[in-house]
């Protein structure tokens, strides 16, 4: 069946929108942005992630509404920011959602286009300025609200305009939203500047697990760190993008163990060189210098083997011959 997402979205009642597991700046700016505007046009919106909103975005409006528990039924689905079906975890699981159309709004260039409808453009910085050009065709009137919580979104992913990928679009797409209300200083300062006691003393921890293997630095994050440090969100505080500001690393990656024992791998890479392939090997996925996935195992065993993966990669791609 031909359809748009315009067309699922003007038929929808009660939409159900997602985001991925362990969600970053993109996916909760995506999926409020998206949500407020959904509200906006007479719908009815539940907001979902498996995982708690990360304290750094509880400054959005609306960040009090995503819940882990959607109940009842819903005539749409929308994804927000996840390459793979998987990536949303068991709260889209836990729903009898079979038959449901699914919009797969993403702009990761390892998206498998699971959607009934994918709207994906690994061409835009973020995935709040795909949400925003949807926006612009459903005839949404921005304000302040839904502004702030896309800009959250492009700033996030472009790490303040200073990525490799930061393009005229994406500055071009910041701009409007300004213009709508969005306060960019506000935005940067909560994004990079702004975060918990409980996220300083995990990185004091965290950090005294650091390694450095030829190009590769790491860590791990452990269950009994996060309690000691009182920090009760499940990502890994923004650590991975710290580490490979190490000047000897062109490779930085979190191993986050959690408390059923799934360990959530976290990477970043220098411009130049790719993890994204690496992580859609282990099954998960993202960006060249920015992906990551989950998989089961003891900490010792998926250290080994993700290290090797990596290195491996990174032998390929600085393969002079």
């Amino acid at each position: 069946m031909n359809t748009t997402p315009e067309a699922l979205i003007s038929e929808a009642q009660r939409i159900l929108l997602i985001c991925h597991v362990n969600p970053d700046g993109d996916a909760i700016g995506s999926l409020l942005g998206m949500g407020w505007a959904l509200r906006k046009m007479g719908k009815q919106c539940v907001l979902a992630c498996s995982d708690p909103v990360p304290p750094t975005y509880h400054y959005l409006p609306g960040s009090e509404t995503v819940t882990s528990e959607p109940q009842g039924s819903f005539d749409l689905v929308i994804t927000l920011d996840a390459s793979d079906l998987r990536r949303v975890g068991p709260v889209y699981t836990s729903l009898d959602l079979s038959g449901v159309p699914i919009i797969n709004i993403d702009h990761h260039i390892t998206n498998v286009g699971f959607g009934t409808v994918n709207l994906v453009d690994p061409q835009a910085t973020s995935t709040a300025e795909v949400v925003l050009a949807l926006l612009r065709r459903l005839g949404v009137e921005l304000d302040q609200t839904i502004a702030t919580c896309l800009l959250n979104g492009i700033v996030t992913d472009t790490r303040g305009f200073s990525t490799p990928n930061t393009t005229r679009r994406a500055m071009e797409a910041a701009i409007t939203l300004m213009d709508a209300g969005a306060p960019l200083a506000k935005v940067t300062d909560q994004v990079f500047n702004r975060r918990p006691l409980a996220e300083v003393r995990l990185w004091a921890e965290a950090l005294r697990t650091v390694r450095l293997e030829g190009p590769i630095i790491w860590a791990e994050i452990t269950p009994a760190m996060r309690l000691a440090c009182g920090f009760t969100d499940s990502g890994d505080a923004g650590l991975a993008n710290f580490l490979i500001t190490a000047n000897e690393a062109d490779i930085a990656v979190v191993f986050n163990q959690q408390a059923d024992g799934k360990i959530d791998v976290g990477m970043r890479a220098v411009p130049g060189v790719d993890v994204s392939a690496v992580a859609l090997e282990f099954g998960g996925g993202g960006h060249p210098q920015a992906a990551g996935f989950s998989i089961n195992g003891s900490l010792p065993e998926v250290r080994e083997r993700v290290i090797a993966a990596l290195k491996q990669a990174w032998l390929e791609q600085n393969d002079s011959s």
